[in-house]
C-alpha cells in the first residue's frame, strides 16, 4: 500500500476566540512527531494566529497553509442566516484575497455581532482559493439535512461557478448525531457529479483527554456553565489532532477522502516575506532623497540651536550630528525620521502638547533637531548607539507622548495624510491570567461565587503570576488538599491558564502603511472603540515590515497644558509675558524646595508616598538629582540597596568610591559612584576599555537581559582593551563583576531624562502656581473621587481654601478664585453628565437661580432628570436656596411635577385662560421643624465619594464623646490612646504572621496611621467601610521630622483595639433615654408608634431597653417601657431616632465596665 499520506484542512487554534484550546507551538510538536508534510489552520472567520503558525511549522519543515473558516452568507438581508464555508489560500494571490475576505466581514460584515461574507464579496475576490463545503455545518449540509435535493444542486452549482474546480464537499467522522446520513448521502452524490471530497476531523484540541477543557472554554466564552442541560453542544470527544495513521484507521473504507486532501494541500504553496522593512511615502521637494531632506532639515535647525555655543562645543555637536545622519541613512531609517518630525510638529502647531521624549529616541540629537524631543542629548551625555546602534539591527521606535485629550487629533492628521486605508491600530490579544481563569472556570463548573473568590484572592496579584508560582503560598495548598471542589477548580484553571481570551487594542501603537494597511494584514473592529486594529500583533505586523508609531496620551501633559491657559490668562490681565516652560530655570529654589520637603502629590513620577520619603531623604538638589531619583526608585535598585547607597554618599555619610579610577570618576561622578543608568555601563566599556559604543551597546543588551553566553564571550574582550589601557587585571575583573552585578537594574537615561523634565516642570507649576496647577489637576481626574480626595488634602499644604460645589457658580471643572481658593467642579459631583451641566450653566448665565423650584422650571428636565438633581443637593450645590437639604430632597418630586405642569401649561398657551403660569415664590416646599442636618455627611459621601464640608465624626461627637473618645489632634505619645474616625484609605498586606492592615484613620482634626495586626483582625468584625465610624485604641508614636508630615508619616498607632461605633454602641447601651417635649399626650403615643417600626420582635437580647422622660406643663415624668420593648443600636435606627427625636433628646445608660 502506499504511503499513507494526509493534511488536516480543518484545524481552529486558540486564536479562534469562540472555541479551541490548540496552542501553535504544541500542534508544531506534535505534527513534527507525527511526520505531516503539510498543515492548514482555518481559525474561525480571522488570521490571527496565521504568521505565528507560519513561522512555528516553517521552523520544523512542515509547510504552512493558510485558510479560515467563514460565516457565508448569501447578502445584506439575510446575516443572520450564516453557514460555514472554509476558505483556503493556494497561492500569494489567494491569501491576499483572503486578507481582503477577512477585512471586509470585519469592517462591512459586522452587524449582527459576528462577521459573516457575503456572496458578492465571495465572487469578487475567490481567484486563488479554495473552498471546503463547510461540511455539516454548511449550506450544502444544511440542504442535505433538509433533505432537499433541489436546493442541494442548486447550492452545488452557486458555488461550483464562483470557485470552479476548486469547491470540494467536506465530510468527517466525530459522532455528531446525523453524521452518517450526510456523509453517505455526500459520498453517493459527489460520484454522480464528478465532485472531489476530503475528510477532516474539525480539530479543536490536540489530545483526546483534552475534551472538558475544551467545553469549560466555551462554556467560559459563551457564559454558560457545563451542567446545564439547555447549553448548545456543538463539539465531540473525537475533535482532536489525529496522526495520518489514525486518520486512515477512521477511514479505512475510503482512504481516498484521505488521498484527496493532501493532493489538495500540494496545491497550496505560500512564500510570506518577512524580516523587511517599509515606510509610507513621505513627500519630500522636488529631486531630494528622504536622506538628503533629512540632512538639510536637521543641519538648519542645529545651526540654530547652537548659535551662542563655544567653536569647541559646536564642533562637538557638528561631529556628533554628522555621525548620527549617517547610521540613519546607511540603516535606510531617514523616511521614519521624517514621519515622525512630520506629525509630532503639526500637533505642536496645533495646540497638541508634545512631551519632551521617552525611551532611548530622547538620546538622538536629530530627534532634538527635528523637533520629535525636547531634551539636548549632549547636555545629559545620552548616547545615540543606545537607540540605533550599527552593530545591532534593530527598528528605530520613538514613543511620542501627546496630550490625552489631543492625541486622537494627531491620528485622523495621520489617517487624512496618508489615507484611511493606509492606517490602523494594532491588535492584542488578552489571556486567561491565573486571578481570572480560577474565577472564570468556577463560573463555568457552576461553583461558589464566595469559593471562587477566596480561592482567586490566594493568587498574589502580579503581572507575571502563574498558577505554579501561586502554590508557594501554603494557604492555597491547604485549601487544595482539603476541599475537592477547590481542587477541581485550580486542576481545570492550570489546564486553560493562558489561553487567548479575547482581543484588544494597543494603548498606542499605530501602523502607517505605504500602500493598503490589507497589503500586510487583515484588519479587526474594535466594536467598543469603533476603530479598525489590525489581526497581526505588535511581533507580527513588524515582521511583514511595517513600522510601529506609538502615540501615547498623558494625562500629565493635559495637566500642564490646562494649568498654563489658567496662569497666562491671569498674566495676561496683569500685562505679563506668558509662561513658557521651555525656558524656566532648571536650578529654580522654590521648585527644589517642594521636592525636598516631598510636597509633589501631583507632580509627574514623584507623587508615591515611598517616593516622598527617598525624596525627602535625598533632596534633590540638581536636575540631575531628579533624572536620578526617576532611574532609581523601582524594584531592582531599590532591593539591592542602590536608593541608601546614593542617598549616603550624596550626603557624605558614606565614602564614594571609584576604584581609585579616573575613568570611573568621569563616568559615575553624577551618581555618586553608583552604576544607576545603562548608558553608563556603555561608558565605562568605552572609557576604561576602550569599546566602540556600538560594542558596548551589546554588552549592556547582554548583562541587561542577562544572556550568560554573551557576557561570558565579553568578559576577555573587555579585560583585554582593560589591559592596553594600562588598567590592573584584577581590577579589570573587578570591575566587570560590580557592572554584571549592577547592570541588570540599571535604567534607561533617556527615559529618565524626558521624565524627570517633565517631573521638573509639574514641580515648577506647583510650586509657583499652587491653585492653578492643582486647579488643573483636579479637573483631569473629575471621576476619580478618591484622586480628587488626596489632591483637595494637598490643597491644605499649600493653604487653598476650596468651595463647595454651587449651581450658580460652579463649572464643569474645578476652577481657581483668586490666589487661594478652588471651586469645586460640578464634573467631579457624581451622577451628574456633562450635558446636564452645560444645560445649568447656560441656563444661569440669564439670572442666577433663585430656589429649587426656579431650577427645576428653567432647566431642561430631560438633561437634568431627577438622578442628576438629588447628587446636586446632597453634595451641598444647593445650599444657597436656604433650605436643609433633606427638605430639599423631600421637595423635590413636587418641584420637578409642579414645574412640569408649568412649562406645559405655557406651551400649550393656555395661561390666559387659567391666570398665567406659577412664579417661583409660590411653590411651597416641604418644610418640618424635624432634626433635618444630622445626616449632611452621608449626602456628601454619596454624591462625591469623601467628606468635603461635612463630617460624619462631628455629626456624632454627641455620643463619641460619652464612649471616650479624643481627637486625633490631641493624641498623646508613647501612652495608649482611644481615637474616632473614618477610614479614608487602607492597604492590606499579607505576612508570614498573617494579614497586616495599613489604614488611615481622618476625625476632621488630623489623620494618623493605623497598623493593626492579624491578632486584632482577628477579634474585629467585618471588614473596614470608609462610610463607618471606628473606634481605635493603642500607643502612638510621633515621627520626629516634621517634613514627614507633608507624607502622612507623622502620627502612627499600633491599634490592640478596634471596633465600629455601631458595635460600641451595640455592645455598651444598656438603656436608651429619650426626652419628650410635648403639649399633649398624643404625641407621646405618636412617638411610641415610630418606636414600634424600629423595635426588635425577635433575639431582643440583643436590644437596649427603653426609658421616656416626658415633660408636661404640670411636670416631668420618667416612663420605662416594657423590658420586652427594646431597640437595636445600629446604625440605621440610630438615624431615624435623631431624625425624630434630635440628638440633644437622646441620652445613654452604658453597661458598667
Amino acid at each position: 500500500m502506499q504511503d499513507k499520506k494526509f493534511t488536516h484542512l480543518n484545524i481552529h487554534s486558540e486564536y479562534s476566540i469562540i472555541d479551541s484550546i490548540v496552542k501553535i507551538d504544541h500542534l508544531a510538536e506534535k505534527a513534527k512527531q507525527y511526520n505531516y508534510e503539510s498543515l492548514a489552520i482555518t481559525d474561525s472567520a480571522n488570521l490571527f494566529g496565521f504568521l505565528k503558525f507560519y513561522k512555528a511549522f516553517r521552523s520544523k519543515g512542515i509547510k504552512p497553509i493558510a485558510g479560515a473558516e467563514i460565516n457565508h452568507v448569501r447578502d445584506s438581508s439575510s446575516h443572520k442566516e450564516h453557514a460555514n464555508l472554509t476558505l483556503i489560500a493556494k497561492n500569494q494571490l489567494g491569501y491576499k484575497n483572503l486578507i481582503k475576505l477577512i477585512s471586509k466581514s470585519q469592517i462591512l460584515g459586522k452587524t449582527s455581532g459576528f462577521p459573516v461574507i457575503e456572496s458578492a464579496w465571495l465572487s469578487e475576490h475567490a481567484e486563488g482559493l479554495i473552498a471546503l463545503s463547510g461540511g455539516f455545518r454548511g449550506h450544502i449540509g444544511k440542504a442535505v439535512l433538509d433533505n432537499n435535493h433541489d436546493i442541494f444542486l442548486k447550492r452545488i452549482n452557486y458555488f461550483q461557478k464562483i470557485f470552479g474546480e476548486d469547491f470540494i464537499l467536506e465530510i468527517s467522522r466525530i459522532n455528531r448525531p446525523q453524521e452518517d446520513l450526510y456523509n453517505e448521502y455526500i459520498l453517493s452524490k459527489a460520484g454522480e457529479l464528478g465532485l472531489p471530497v476530503v475528510a477532516t476531523n474539525e480539530v479543536r484540541f490536540i489530545n483526546k483527554e483534552d475534551f472538558e477543557a475544551h467545553e469549560t472554554r466555551v462554556c467560559i466564552q459563551n457564559g454558560e456553565v457545563l451542567s446545564d442541560s439547555k447549553r448548545n453542544r456543538n463539539y465531540f470527544e473525537n475533535q482532536f489532532f489525529l496522526s495520518p495513521d489514525e486518520m486512515y484507521e477512521k477511514f479505512k473504507d475510503i482512504p481516498e477522502v484521505l488521498t484527496n486532501a493532501y493532493e489538495l494541500s500540494r496545491k497550496c504553496n505560500l512564500e510570506i516575506e518577512t524580516g523587511i522593512y517599509v515606510l509610507p511615502d513621505f513627500e519630500t521637494p522636488l529631486n531630494k532623497t528622504a536622506a538628503d531632506h533629512l540632512i538639510e532639515l536637521s543641519k538648519n535647525s542645529l545651526k540654530e540651536k547652537i548659535k551662542d555655543f563655544s567653536e569647541d562645543d559646536k564642533a562637538k555637536y557638528a561631529e556628533r550630528l554628522d555621525f548620527e545622519l549617517d547610521v540613519i541613512s546607511k540603516m535606510g531609517y531617514s523616511g521614519y525620521f521624517l514621519v515622525v518630525s512630520d506629525f509630532v510638529n503639526w500637533a505642536q502647531e496645533n495646540n497638541v502638547p508634545v512631551g519632551p521624549g521617552r525611551g532611548s529616541g530622547a538620546a538622538s540629537l536629530v530627534a532634538y533637531c527635528l523637533g520629535i524631543t525636547g531634551i539636548d542629548p549632549l547636555k545629559y551625555g545620552l548616547l545615540f548607539e543606545r537607540f540605533l546602534n550599527p552593530d545591532r539591527i534593530s527598528n528605530p521606535d520613538f514613543d511620542i507622548d501627546f496630550c490625552k485629550d489631543g492625541r486622537d487629533k494627531v491620528i485622523d492628521y495621520v489617517t487624512q495624510k496618508y489615507g484611511k486605508e493606509a492606517v490602523a491600530q494594532i491588535c492584542t490579544f488578552g489571556t486567561m491570567a491565573a486571578r481570572a481563569v480560577v474565577r472564570d472556570v468556577a463560573r463555568a463548573q457552576g461553583k461558589s461565587y464566595s469559593l471562587a473568590d477566596r480561592l482567586a484572592k490566594m493568587i498574589p496579584f502580579s503581572p507575571d503570576m502563574t498558577l505554579e508560582k501561586a502554590l508557594n503560598n501554603n494557604d492555597l495548598k491547604r485549601v487544595l488538599k482539603t476541599d475537592e471542589q477547590a481542587e477541581e477548580i485550580f486542576d481545570m484553571a492550570r489546564k486553560l491558564e493562558g489561553i487567548i481570551r479575547n482581543v484588544g487594542k494597543h494603548a498606542a501603537g499605530v501602523v502607517i502603511a505605504p500602500s493598503e494597511i490589507n497589503d500586510f494584514s487583515p484588519l479587526y473592529l474594535d466594536e467598543a472603540t469603533n476603530t479598525l486594529a489590525t489581526q497581526f500583533d505588535m511581533k507580527d505586523i513588524e515582521s511583514v515590515g511595517l513600522q510601529k508609531f506609538d502615540f501615547l496620551g498623558l494625562r500629565t501633559l493635559t495637566i500642564i497644558k490646562d494649568a498654563l491657559d489658567l496662569i497666562n490668562t491671569k498674566r495676561k490681565k496683569l500685562n505679563l509675558d506668558s509662561i513658557d516652560l521651555d525656558q524656566i530655570d532648571l536650578e529654580d529654589r522654590m521648585t527644589f524646595d517642594l521636592l525636598q520637603n516631598g510636597l509633589t502629590t501631583g507632580v509627574f513620577q514623584l507623587e508615591s508616598r515611598g517616593l516622598k520619603e527617598y525624596l525627602v531623604k535625598i533632596k534633590p538638589s540638581s536636575f540631575e538629582d531628579i533624572i536620578s531619583v526617576v532611574a532609581l526608585y523601582r524594584p531592582g535598585p531599590l532591593d539591592a540597596g542602590m536608593v541608601d547607597t546614593f542617598i549616603n554618599r550624596k550626603h557624605g555619610a558614606e565614602k564614594t568610591d571609584y576604584l581609585g579610577d579616573k575613568d570611573i570618576e568621569k563616568v559615575l561622578k553624577n551618581t555618586y559612584g553608583v552604576i544607576v543608568y545603562q548608558e553608563q555601563v556603555m561608558q565605562l566599556a568605552q572609557e576604561y576599555s576602550g569599546f566602540s559604543l556600538g560594542q558596548a551597546d551589546l554588552l549592556r543588551r547582554a548583562m541587561g537581559k542577562k544572556i550568560p553566553e554573551e557576557m561570558e564571550r565579553q568578559r576577555p574582550e573587555f579585560i583585554n582593551g582593560a589591559l592596553k589601557k594600562g588598567k590592573i587585571e584584577r581590577a579589570a575583573e573587578g570591575l566587570f563583576d560590580q557592572i554584571q552585578t549592577f547592570a541588570g537594574y540599571g535604567f534607561n537615561k533617556a527615559h529618565s531624562a524626558g521624565y524627570g523634565l517633565i517631573a521638573f516642570q509639574t514641580a515648577w507649576l506647583k510650586a509657583h502656581y499652587p491653585v492653578e496647577f492643582l486647579s488643573a489637576a483636579l479637573s483631569s481626574d473629575l471621576d476619580d473621587s478618591d484622586r480628587v480626595r488626596l489632591l483637595l488634602d494637598d490643597c491644605k499644604n499649600f493653604e487653598i481654601d476650596i468651595l463647595k460645589p454651587d449651581v450658580n457658580k460652579s463649572h464643569l471643572n474645578f476652577v481657581n478664585q483668586g490666589d487661594n481658593e478652588i471651586l469645586y467642579g460640578l464634573g467631579a459631583v457624581k451622577g451628574l453628565g456633562k450635558a446636564a451641566i452645560e444645560n445649568i450653566i447656560s441656563e444661569r448665565q440669564h439670572k442666577p437661580f433663585e430656589n429649587l423650584y426656579d431650577f427645576c422650571a428653567r432647566v431642561d428636565l430631560s438633561k437634568v432628570d431627577k438622578r442628576g438633581i438629588e447628587p446636586l443637593i446632597k453634595s451641598g450645590a444647593m445650599d444657597s436656596f436656604n433650605l436643609s437639604r433633606k427638605e430639599m430632597l423631600e421637595s423635590l418630586e413636587d418641584a420637578m411635577k409642579y414645574a412640569k405642569q408649568n412649562t406645559m401649561i405655557l406651551e400649550s398657551g393656555t395661561s390666559d385662560l387659567f391666570g398665567g403660569i406659577s412664579e417661583s415664590n409660590d411653590f411651597i416646599p416641604v418644610k418640618t421643624d424635624k432634626y433635618q442636618d444630622f445626616a449632611n455627611s452621608k449626602f456628601e459621601f454619596s454624591a462625591l465619594g469623601f467628606y468635603l464640608e461635612t463630617h460624619p465624626v462631628k455629626e456624632h461627637y454627641w455620643e463619641l464623646k460619652k464612649l471616650g473618645t479624643g481627637s486625633i489632634e490631641n493624641v498623646k505619645e508613647e501612652r495608649v490612646n482611644t481615637i474616632s474616625g473614618v477610614v479614608i484609605r487602607q492597604n492590606r498586606i499579607q505576612t508570614r504572621r498573617g494579614p497586616l492592615v495599613f489604614a488611615t484613620l481622618d476625625d476632621g482634626t488630623d489623620r494618623i496611621e493605623l497598623v493593626i495586626s492579624s491578632e486584632v483582625l482577628d477579634n474585629f468584625e467585618g471588614n473596614l467601610n470608609p462610610q463607618k465610624i471606628y473606634i481605635a485604641s493603642g500607643d502612638v508614636s510621633f515621627e520626629k521630622d516634621a517634613q514627614k508630615k507633608n507624607i502622612g508619616l507623622q502620627k502612627k498607632m499600633r491599634v490592640t483595639d478596634l471596633k465600629s461605633l455601631e458595635e460600641a454602641r451595640i455592645r455598651s447601651v444598656t438603656k436608651l433615654k429619650i426626652n419628650i417635649e410635648a403639649q399633649e399626650k398624643k404625641d407621646v403615643l405618636d412617638i411610641v408608634e415610630n418606636l414600634k417600626e424600629i423595635a426588635l420582635v425577635e433575639n431582643n437580647s440583643q436590644g437596649s431597653q427603653i426609658e421616656m422622660q416626658y415633660n408636661l406643663n404640670s411636670g416631668t415624668a420618667n416612663i420605662e417601657l416594657d423590658k420586652d420593648f427594646r431597640i437595636l443600636l445600629n446604625d440605621d435606627n440610630m438615624d431615624k431616632l435623631v431624625e425624630n427625636c434630635g440628638k440633644e433628646n437622646i441620652d445613654f445608660q452604658y453597661r458598667a465596665r
